[in-house]
């Protein structure tokens, strides 16, 4: 894995100088999705500083009257979509070539705010990105939370889960652990001395901590086979996995409730089985937590397809908004519109999980990033967009 430090600060720069002096926004829309289970008609957020910092009633009328308006009129504004792990097609800087056991390894280091695949995110409703290290190395690292931008992207949380792997990508025939069977050992070897504190260094430590709680542990298992030995190394160390992909998870449902797994799903496609579409609905009345990964063009079409294959709309929207933030404990910063958290959101003429609701504008703390500025003639007072501000 490559280290870009200055990415970081350059980036957390910019972030930070868009945000001081800032003039309040206000931005108003039909219906306002603070979370999925809480929707505003005719509401307004209050956004300062790049984040929420009042809803509805709740706004000051003082801080309204001072504040540039923008209102987007017969819309619904949602939170916007948070994407789970993912390398943003950069596996080879997110990972090690030649080591399979690098967990102290930062994907924040390889961070580029300029990356072109992260300046498309804003087109697809997405607004915070998990950025992942690679499920090519058995113990890939630990991840970031970032954000697109106008001029840049942000690191948001620089150090949040850390990323293992059982899948056939993590075992190379040119290095060990050329099986299934190695792998698992090599996390058991692992996990046991960082258990005990018998072992020492960074890679022990960034385990360690795991263990401990303060990091949730993620674990790409797609098949069977690869879910069974995630599941029992969760079992042996006590911890509370979340599995990406996941395309056998049916098949030990009963123990994904057991173990409090939660799950990142590979994006459903027209195409799959009956089997595949309902598995969202399964999880739901099952009480897994799971959320969609995959392209961020793909997790909508996916939140349609569940819905249409038995899942309510409320969870279907949480597992692209709230369920994915509240699964790498970042709920405080992203997936909603609370006040506290960042002003990320879309702006959809109709409800999001109809594929004929346009999307028409996406924000990033507070700043339109893709898409129309609001009519001016739904503008009831002279107000520039944020995104021209």
């Amino acid at each position: 894995m490559h280290r870009f430090p200055p990415f970081v600060f350059v980036a957390t720069g910019l972030a930070l100088a868009a945000g001081l002096h800032a003039q309040d926004l206000v931005v108003k829309a039909a219906k306002v999705v603070l979370a999925p289970d809480s929707v505003q008609s005719d509401g307004a957020i209050l956004v300062r500083q790049g984040k929420v910092a009042f809803v509805g009633a709740e706004i000051p009328a003082e801080a309204r009257a001072k504040a540039t308006v923008v209102d987007y009129g017969d819309t619904w504004l949602v939170p916007g979509f948070v994407l789970p792990p993912n390398t943003l097609g950069r596996d080879r800087d997110l990972a090690e070539a030649s080591l399979a056991f690098t967990p102290d390894l930062r994907a924040v280091e390889a961070f580029d705010p300029w990356q072109d695949e992260l300046a498309r995110l804003p087109a697809s409703a997405v607004t915070a990105l998990l950025l992942s290290p690679s499920p090519r190395n058995v113990a890939g690292g630990i991840g970031a939370l970032v954000k697109p931008g106008k001029d840049g992207g942000s690191v948001a949380t620089a150090e949040t889960h850390v990323a293992l792997s059982l899948t056939q990508a993590a075992r190379n025939p040119e290095r060990p652990p050329t099986s299934l069977m190695g792998a698992c050992d090599l996390l058991r070897t692992a996990f046991a001395a960082a258990k005990q504190g018998t072992g020492g260094g960074p890679d022990v430590a960034v385990l360690r901590q795991a263990l401990g709680g303060s990091r949730r542990i993620v674990i790409h298992a797609d098949l069977l086979v690869e879910l069974l030995a995630a599941l029992d190394l969760a079992r042996e160390f006590g911890f509370e996995p979340v599995l990406v992909g996941a395309r056998d998870a049916e098949k030990v449902l009963p123990r994904l409730v057991q173990q409090k797994a939660s799950l990142v799903l590979d994006p459903l496609q027209p195409a799959m089985r009956v089997t595949q579409l309902r598995l969202p609905t399964r999880l739901a009345e099952a009480g897994v937590p799971f959320c969609f990964g995959g392209r961020a063009d793909q997790l909508r079409l996916a939140a349609v397809l569940a819905v249409r294959n038995g899942l309510d709309r409320k969870t279907a929207l949480a597992a692209l908004t709230r369920t994915p933030a509240q699964m790498f404990e970042q709920q405080a910063s992203v997936g909603s519109l609370r006040a506290g958290c960042g002003a990320d959101f879309a702006v959809f003429r109709g409800d999001p999980l109809d594929l004929g609701s346009a999307h028409v504008a996406t924000f990033v703390d507070g700043v339109r990033v893709f898409g129309d500025a609001a009519s001016p003639a739904a503008t009831p007072t002279p107000a520039t967009a944020a995104g021209d501000r």
